[in-house]
């Protein structure tokens, strides 16, 4: 039987390996380089897939060589999320490498790379695909080949579905039974197949909202999305950002940024959630973010394809608004603030919105569900 106690269990197993490396000593209460990590992003590793979700391997190449020659600490991702999770110190400059989907040219052309140097990292599998045995995805020999190299294996659900989403007339407590069963579906899948899966979920297209995380949460796992940003221990682990990186935003300038990044503290004061209705207006994202080793006065947050957001300060609490409505499905806030002293260095949070298209959605699979009801 596979269940909540199966996922807990595996913090069981690898939480004293962790503890052996991180130690027990808690972290200063100071945002510093022992307090955060940043977690990349990848799906292909590829001069023949689609752009928009591929890095060559030459340039995936270029990214291993960067980390290597400015002394970046890879770590396991499980060491990041308990050091974090348990305010143990982390090294400076740690950060994670994520692979999303199980395609081929990870096993083919990431694995052999990250062998070579001895780096962990993580895959997470959506397993039907790989039960199908479509074109592109590994195989469960070759997942059991990179999880005996290195690797570790994470949660993606079963199909790739767009999770929030529901099916015509049903209502919240269906949908929470379905989305439920297909990621336990998964979890059963990689139990009997692997040595030991991660208890951690990816978010399908990285899209989540309070619903979904409260299905995750409660099935014992640690989320992870594609909104951009540095982990650090003030996050929801339910939420934990990831910097997606792919043709366009992959040059080792944008690299560096990225790996340069320190996680903005905020505390979400509204709305409630992350999804909007077919039509709505810009929506007005509201953040406590207290004074710290940032300029809150030189805070900007961009929006793809727009000028930046109008932000109104009243005391700790900045009121954040695009000037224009966002296009329909995902879009972000992503707001930086630079770094009071170091220069290049930004603070920063992404918050993730989900726009319904005109329908309830722009495709058959039914209409993204908003909130608890």
């Amino acid at each position: 039987m596979f269940g909540p106690a199966t996922v807990t269990s595996r913090w069981i197993r690898f939480a004293a390996a962790v503890l052996a490396v991180t130690g027990t000593a808690a972290c200063s209460p100071s945002l510093d380089a022992a307090e955060h990590a940043v977690i990349l992003l990848y799906h292909h590793v590829s001069t023949s897939s689609p752009s928009s979700t591929s890095v060559t391997p030459d340039r995936f190449e270029e990214h291993l060589e960067y980390l290597a020659q400015n002394d970046f600490a890879v770590l396991p991702l499980e060491e990041i999320v308990r050091a974090l999770d348990g305010g143990h110190a982390l090294p400076p400059r740690a950060v994670a490498l994520t692979f999303d989907d199980a395609y081929e040219s990870v096993y083919d052309e990431a694995l052999p790379r990250l062998e070579r140097r001895n780096w962990p990292f993580t895959v997470f599998v959506a397993t039907d695909p790989v039960d199908d045995g479509y074109a592109g995805f590994m195989s469960w020999d070759e997942l059991r080949d990179l999880e005996a190299r290195g690797g570790t294996i994470g949660n993606h659900s079963a199909d790739h579905a767009y999770l929030l989403r529901r099916q015509p007339d049903e209502n919240h407590a269906v949908w929470r039974e379905r989305v439920r069963d297909n990621i336990m579906h998964a979890e059963a899948r990689l139990e009997q197949e692997l040595e030991q899966p991660l208890p951690f979920f990816a978010y399908p297209y990285g899209e989540f909202d309070a619903p979904l995380e409260s299905i995750v949460t409660d099935l014992g796992y640690v989320g992870f999305g594609q909104q951009s940003g540095p982990v650090g221990r003030s996050y929801e682990q339910s939420r934990l950002p990831r910097y997606p990186v792919a043709t366009g935003f992959d040059d080792l300038d944008s690299l560096a940024e990225k790996l340069r990044t320190r996680p903005l503290p905020v505390t979400v004061l509204g709305p409630d959630s992350t999804v909007l209705a077919a039509g709505a207006d810009a929506p007005l994202l509201r953040l406590h973010i207290p004074d710290g080793a940032y300029r809150r006065d030189a805070m900007r947050c961009y929006v793809a394809g727009q000028e930046p957001a109008r932000i109104e300060w009243d005391g700790d609490v900045a009121s954040i608004r695009a000037r224009e409505p966002l296009d329909t499905g995902r879009s972000k806030y992503n707001c930086t603030a630079p770094a009071a002293s170091g220069p290049g260095v930004f603070f920063w949070y992404s918050h993730l919105w989900i726009k319904q298209a005109q329908g309830g959605s722009e495709t058959s699979q039914g209409v993204y569900q908003i909130g608890d009801e």
